[in-house]
C-alpha cells in the first residue's frame, strides 16, 4: 500500500535525506505532525481541526496519464457524498470539524513537470531524494497556476488557532494523475525559493494569505488524500515504515489499504483532536459504551503519558465497514515513544516511526484472543476486539511486555501494575457494550487536554449516580401504585400485631 509521510525512505537514502532535512531550516518553537504534543501551533504548523474550514483542492493533470474524473472528484469532496471526504471528517469529529472543499480549475501540463532526465516516466519512487527540489518546484507552480487561472484564495481562511481567520489558508490539497503515492509536506519549513509574493523562503503567499503546508496524492487516488490531510491536522503516521509488521489497525493514520472502506480514526487520535466524548475512569464502574460512529465515546483508564483507551467499534454506517464484528477496541498508549514538540523532530519520526516497534509502539491495539497475530504477522480479524465474556486484568508477575513475554494485561510496558482492569464484557443487541472498568479510587480526575473548550475535560470522571426518575420506572402511576401497596402492607402488619 502507499505510504504517506514525505519522504518515504529505504536503505542508504535515510542518512542522506536526514542531513538535507535537518539542515533545511533552523529550529523554532513547534513541530509538524506531532500528534498534538504542541497544541498552539495551528496556522504555521497545523490546519484548524475544530469548527468550520475552507479547504482548497487543486487537480493537476499531466497528458499521457489517465485523466482526472472531475465529476467523481467533485462528488467525493462534496458534503453530499455519504462516503466522501467531508462526511468522513464530520462523522469522525462528531460534527466538531466541518470542512468544505472548493475544487480549483484543473492545472494541466502537456508533459511531465518534473525534469525529464531524472524522471523519464514522471514516476517518483519511494525514497527518491532527488525529487526533493523538483517536487517543491511543482507544488509552488501548481499553486501559482491556480492563482493565475483566476481562483481566489482570499475566502479560504475562516478559521485558526482562536477559531477565527488568522492569515493562513485553512488547508491546501493537490491531486495529481501521475504515478505518485502521497505526501504531506511542510513547505514553509523547507522553502528557500520564491514565495510567490516578491520574496523568498517561508510560506507561499497568494491573495494575501499564507500557505505553509500541503497534502498531495497521486494516481487520482482520492482515498489517499483522506489520510494525507490528516497530517495537515497534525497527525503522524501510525503504520510501520520499517516493514516488520503492519502497524496500527482501526486507524485512518495506520494500516489501511486506501480503499472505500475507510476506517475511523483510532481512540487516541480522536481524543487528542478533541473529537471524542471522553470519560475518565475512577474507582469501579459498570458502564455502557455506545458505538463510536454515533457517540464518539472513549473511556480512559489511567493518567499521565501511559494509559489505555477503550471504544466500541464495529461494522455499520459509511465507515469501518470492513470490521468483522462489533466489540471493544482497547488501545495501549505511551506518549513517551518518539514524540516531540521541537520543530524538525518530525524528521526523526519519519526515519524511526512511532509505531515501528510492534512490542512497544506509541499506540498498540490489544487483541482479545491473546494470539498476538498483529505483532507476529500483521493479521487483524475476528476475535481481536473484546466481545462478550472477555476481560483484561493485571499480570502479577510484573515482567516487562516483549516478544519473549507475550501476555495480555493492564500492566505498563515496564511490567508495573497499573491498578486497571477491564472485566465482564457484554455486547448488547442494540450494538452498545456493557463492561466493568476499574481504576484507582483517587487521583484520576485532575488531568485536562487544554484550558478551556469542548472536550478539554472528561464528560464524566468516576461513577455517576442518579436517583431514578419517574420516567425510568415507567412513569408516575407505578410509583403511586407502590406507595399504595406499601400502605396496605403496613395496615395489614398493624392488624396482625394488634391481634397478637
Amino acid at each position: 500500500m502507499p505510504r504517506a509521510a514525505w519522504p518515504c525512505h529505504t536503505g542508504g537514502v535515510l542518512r542522506l535525506s536526514l542531513t538535507l532535512l535537518v539542515c533545511a531550516a533552523s529550529l523554532a518553537r513547534a513541530d509538524y505532525m506531532d500528534h498534538f504534543v504542541v497544541r498552539e501551533d495551528v496556522g504555521p504548523r497545523k490546519a484548524p481541526y475544530l469548527g468550520d474550514a475552507k479547504l482548497v483542492l487543486i487537480p493537476i493533470e499531466v497528458a499521457g496519464f489517465p485523466p482526472i474524473d472531475e465529476a467523481a472528484l467533485q462528488r467525493f469532496f462534496s458534503p453530499d457524498d455519504p462516503n466522501g471526504f467531508v462526511r468522513y471528517y464530520e462523522t469522525a469529529s462528531l460534527g466538531r470539524y466541518r470542512p468544505r472543499v472548493t475544487v480549483t480549475p484543473k492545472v494541466t501540463y502537456a508533459s511531465c513537470p518534473l525534469p525529464a532526465a531524472q524522471f523519464p516516466t514522471c514516476e517518483i519512487a519511494r525514497g527518491d531524494i532527488s525529487a526533493f527540489t523538483a517536487g517543491m518546484d511543482m507544488m509552488r507552480e501548481a499553486v501559482k497556476k491556480a492563482d493565475e487561472a483566476g481562483f481566489d484564495f482570499a475566502p479560504m481562511d475562516v478559521n485558526g488557532r482562536k477559531g477565527v481567520a488568522d492569515g493562513w489558508v485553512d488547508g491546501v490539497m493537490l491531486l495529481t494523475n501521475v504515478p505518485f503515492g502521497g505526501i504531506a509536506f511542510p513547505f514553509a519549513y523547507f522553502n528557500r525559493g520564491d514565495n510567490l509574493n516578491g520574496g523568498t523562503s517561508g510560506p507561499l503567499v497568494v491573495d494575501g494569505l499564507k500557505v505553509g503546508h500541503l497534502a498531495i496524492a497521486g494516481e487520482n487516488d482520492q482515498f489517499v488524500m483522506v489520510h494525507e490531510f490528516g497530517h495537515l491536522l497534525g497527525l503522524t503516521d501510525l503504520y510501520d515504515e520499517s516493514g516488520k509488521y503492519d502497524g496500527l489497525y482501526l486507524s485512518v493514520m495506520g494500516t489501511w489499504g486506501y480503499d472505500p472502506n475507510i476506517p475511523l480514526p483510532d481512540a487516541e487520535t480522536r481524543f487528542r483532536l478533541r473529537w471524542a466524548n471522553w470519560h475518565q475512569v475512577q474507582g469501579r464502574q459498570r458502564v455502557t459504551i455506545k458505538p463510536v460512529e454515533t457517540s464518539g465515546e472513549v473511556y480512559r483508564l489511567g493518567t499521565g503519558d501511559e494509559y489505555f483507551l477503550i471504544e466500541n467499534r464495529g461494522p455499520g454506517g459509511s465507515f469501518d465497514k470492513s470490521l468483522p464484528e462489533r466489540g471493544l477496541a482497547v488501545f495501549h498508549v505511551d506518549r513517551t515513544v518518539k514524540l516531540g514538540g521541537v520543530e524538525g523532530n518530525f524528521v526523526e519520526r519519519i526515519l524511526d516511526c512511532v509505531n515501528c516497534d510492534a512490542y512497544h509502539p506509541y499506540i498498540r491495539l490489544l487483541q482479545a484472543d491473546g494470539l498476538f497475530e498483529i505483532e507476529r504477522n500483521g493479521r487483524f480479524g475476528r476475535g481481536d476486539l473484546f466481545g462478550t465474556g472477555s476481560f483484561l486484568r493485571p499480570d502479577a508477575r510484573g515482567i516487562p511486555f516483549s516478544k519473549m513475554n507475550e501476555v495480555n494485561s493492564t500492566n505498563l510496558y515496564a511490567g508495573t501494575a497499573s491498578g486497571l482492569t477491564l472485566d465482564d464484557v457484554r455486547v448488547l443487541d442494540d450494538g452498545s457494550i456493557e463492561v466493568t472498568l476499574i481504576a484507582p479510587e483517587t487521583g484520576q480526575c485532575e488531568e485536562r487536554l487544554c484550558a478551556e473548550g469542548e472536550a478539554c475535560a472528561p464528560v464524566t470522571c468516576g461513577e455517576q449516580t442518579k436517583a431514578p426518575s419517574c420516567a425510568a420506572t415507567g412513569g408516575l402511576w407505578p410509583v403511586l401504585g407502590l406507595l399504595f401497596l406499601e400502605k396496605r402492607f403496613r395496615r395489614r402488619e398493624q392488624r396482625v400485631f394488634a391481634r397478637a
